[in-house]
């Protein structure tokens, strides 16, 4: 008896671990999933058309860039530009095109809000293209690292060094208020304002000479006022003998290089030097001993001025001597025993000539300089020590004062026909806009699945994750509610 009551308690505790484990146990009901899949399926494709209606309406309505960005073409073409320079030596930056001041001229050209010049500069972007001349270089070097496995071309091939003259311009107007058809009206304004900017910031603005001298005859001797006067007369001339050759005419001023060069030259001939020629003659002197150290200290001066040129000069001239022009070594097949090699023109090699020729110059420049003003210390020391007479000094100063006026003129009309020179010739392709902007417009049906696409993916992949969601939940709760039903139809029958 007693065993039977202990056999049945064992049984009874197998049963009970049985159970629990049953009940900790995880069921996936795949058929009850599938079963809510395809009850919800008319309900998840209805849902699914309706994002893509409402999505659809949504981007037409609210997106302004039914069209692709609009893309510009811009050059630069003068001395340097190849070099990253601009046109007076500083370093290029293309990036000045975003310049708020630019923006602000053409924002407001187009009368379009001042608060918009954040947005358009964020929506601005510049992408340099590489120049012919770099990609054949680097080709080459490519092609004899590929063919040989030659680590010095593939150095080559990185140390090839090269600045765009030309860059592409973009224009995202999507991060702006402005539509499609504004797009490229807004960005080429901003790229004919820049033609402005840059030629006020880099192109020539170097004046030659004092507009006007404004002698006081009271502080110093009339020799010097003249003298001043010539050296401004000579920096003129040697300024248009330059440029002469040419057959330029300003609309401004009405000269050519060669109407102004014979204007200097008399004005010099018949007004600086006469002038000289009648002060010395006659004495017209305030301060003899004045004058003699002044001019003593112009010779020390440009004596210093000669000696520095000198060693600058030698300099050059032992670079020159020195310098080994760049050698560029060809590598062949295989077979070839040795690489073959030969020597290319260096910039840099022409650039000291060139640096040797205007130090030259300057050298040349001193000497004749000391040698005026030794002339003129010879005969200042020759005058007498007598006051100058009265009428003497009125005409002096009467020419002095006509000399002023003449040197002050010839100073503008030489500054604005350089100026325009440069403007319409030497300068006028220096910035230019090759390819306008242009909105690449495609199908509005095509730009709108495209505008659409992101946020329709985004949509669709939440509905579809709900409705799969929502078929998982209620499989479980199907095969939950049957397993319900099957316990309690088993334990009745034990219960009975």
């Amino acid at each position: 008896m007693q065993n039977n009551e202990i056999n049945n308690k064992t049984h009874l505790n197998i049963v009970l671990k049985n159970d629990e484990s049953e009940d900790k146990k995880i069921n996936i009901p795949l058929t009850e999933i599938v079963n809510g899949l395809k009850r919800f399926a008319l309900g998840w494709i209805a849902l699914a058309v309706l994002v893509v209606l409402m999505v659809s309406a949504g981007t037409a309505a609210f997106s302004h860039q039914l069209s692709s960005s609009p893309v510009s073409l811009i050059g630069f073409n003068y001395p340097g530009a190849e070099k990253g320079l601009t046109p007076n030596g500083e370093v290029l930056d293309v990036n000045s095109i975003k310049n708020p001041v630019v923006i602000e001229a053409a924002l407001t050209k187009l009368g379009h809000s001042l608060s918009e010049v954040d947005s358009v500069r964020n929506a601005i972007s510049i992408d340099g293209v590489v120049p012919t001349e770099a990609v054949d270089e680097i080709s080459v070097y490519k092609y004899a690292y590929e063919k040989n496995g030659n680590l010095q071309a593939a150095q080559s091939m990185l140390n090839v060094e090269f600045f765009p003259v030309k860059y592409k311009v973009t224009f995202d107007f999507s991060k702006t208020s402005f539509g499609d058809e504004e797009a490229a009206q807004v960005i080429n304004t901003v790229l004919e304002c820049y033609r402005d900017y840059f030629f006020e910031k880099y192109g020539y603005n170097e004046s030659i000479g004092n507009a006007s001298l404004a002698v006081n005859y009271s502080d110093y001797d009339y020799l010097i006022a003249v003298d001043t006067y010539a050296d401004t007369l000579n920096q003129l001339l040697d300024k248009v003998n330059t440029l002469k050759n040419n057959n330029f005419r300003s609309t401004q001023t009405g000269y050519s290089f060669s109407d102004l060069s014979n204007a200097i030259t008399t004005a010099k001939a018949y007004d600086a030097d006469a002038l000289t020629a009648y002060i010395l003659s006659n004495s017209v002197v305030d301060n003899k001993n004045s004058m003699i150290s002044y001019y003593e200290y112009r010779i020390d001066d440009l004596e210093r001025q000669k000696k520095s040129a000198q060693e600058k000069l030698k300099t050059i001239e032992n670079s020159i001597a020195t310098y080994e022009k760049n050698s560029v070594v060809v590598h062949g097949s295989l077979n070839d025993s040795e690489p073959s090699s030969y020597t290319t023109v260096s910039e840099k090699y022409d650039e000291l000539f060139e640096q040797k020729q205007n130090a030259q110059k300057n050298v040349s420049y001193y000497a004749q300089r000391i040698s005026e003003c030794q002339a003129r210390l010879d005969s200042v020391k020759k005058l007498s020590n007598s006051k100058s007479d009265a009428d003497d000094i009125k005409y002096v100063e009467e020419r002095v004062k006509s000399l002023d006026e003449t040197v002050s003129k010839l100073v503008d009309d030489v500054n604005t026909t350089v100026k325009e020179y440069h403007e319409s010739v030497t300068f006028a392709n220096a910035y230019s806009v090759l390819v306008p902007a242009n909105v690449l417009s495609t199908s509005y049906i095509s730009m709108l699945l495209n505008n659409i696409m992101k946020p329709l993916l985004i949509v669709e992949v939440i509905v579809l994750f709900l409705y799969i969601m929502i078929s998982c939940i209620y499989g479980f709760m199907k095969d939950s509610h049957k397993r319900k039903s099957v316990k309690i139809q088993t334990e009745e029958p034990e219960e009975a």
